[in-house]
């Protein structure tokens, strides 16, 4: 994939940006559609995520592209939302370019969605569903504090059936818990 298909330029759009250190989760724009339809159709996160033929939901309740500061590129998307057949709160979503894969970036961008779902959005839980054979994701929520609360199936918004996925949780306490001892949270700036 050239570079350039995946750039995309920063409108004038409100919203809150937040920054760790290799990256920057900011508001989408509306150039982000085209970047985000060209990493979905990556036949090998199609595979792992099932959902992604439509990577902005209607229901979604916050929506970021992940944008790599070094490059500036966007490299992959992150959310909260309401899932569609559960009663959890809030769950997150989080999908990167498969040629970022093995480089932190999951578990750098899922703590900022935490720390964005407890300090920001004053969410009292998190959930997150993963497909069963989806290791990689496993470990990214893992290495985020969630813990393992049963299995079951998930329709696609974009797919008809259901697949199997594994349910993860993480409330505040443990959240909190993780923070004091010494995870710090992500920084917020004006977008």
């Amino acid at each position: 994939m050239r570079l350039s298909e995946r750039e995309t330029e920063c409108g004038d759009e409100e919203g809150q940006s937040y920054a760790t250190g290799r990256l920057r989760l900011r508001p989408m724009h509306a150039g982000d559609r085209t970047a985000m339809a060209i990493l979905a159709a990556e036949p090998l996160l199609s595979d792992e995520v099932p959902g992604i033929v439509a990577p902005i939901v209607e229901d979604e309740t916050a929506a970021y592209a992940i944008v790599a500061k070094e490059t500036g590129l966007v490299i992959g998307h992150a959310g909260h939302q309401r899932p569609l057949d559960e009663p959890a709160p809030i769950e997150i979503c989080l999908w990167l370019d498969p040629s970022e894969w093995g480089k932190g970036y999951g578990t750098e961008a899922g703590h900022a969605l935490i720390d964005i779902a407890f300090a920001d959005l004053r969410v009292g839980m998190l959930w997150c569903a993963i497909r069963v054979n989806n290791t990689r994701a496993r470990r990214v929520i893992e290495k985020c504090g969630f813990q393992y609360r049963g299995s079951g199936m998930l329709r696609s918004a974009a797919h008809t059936g259901a697949y199997p996925v594994e349910r993860y949780m993480l409330d505040r306490r443990n959240w909190a818990s993780l923070k004091a001892w010494g995870a710090p949270l992500c920084d917020s700036t004006a977008a």
